[in-house]
């Protein structure tokens, strides 16, 4: 598969994904507050959170994330992909 027709894919899965106001007011926070905070802050915070979601969803809605997630990977670049691998090994040794 082509360059383009992975971020055509990728962008069609993502069609379907409508944030809420409260989500994107979520979104906004969260940017302002780890601006200025190192990676391993913010690779602290990732678990923190993923372990609060998995206690509060469902099975489904938690592993819905995560395809999310993989959908997202045709539009990252080479550093992109190692940090979100890097996240969800991490993630996946503790949900375990």
């Amino acid at each position: 598969m082509k360059k383009d027709e992975k971020i055509k894919k990728a962008l069609d899965d993502l069609k379907d994904f409508q944030p809420t106001e409260e989500q994107i007011e979520l979104i906004e926070s969260l940017a302002n507050t780890y601006a200025n905070r190192s990676e391993e802050d913010i690779f602290v915070e990732i678990i923190r959170v993923n372990e609060e979601m998995e206690a509060k969803m469902s099975p489904e809605e938690y592993e819905a994330i995560f395809e999310k997630l993989d959908s997202i990977r045709q539009l990252l670049n080479e550093e992109q992909l190692e940090k979100l691998d890097k996240i969800l090994l991490a993630l996946k040794k503790d949900h375990k």
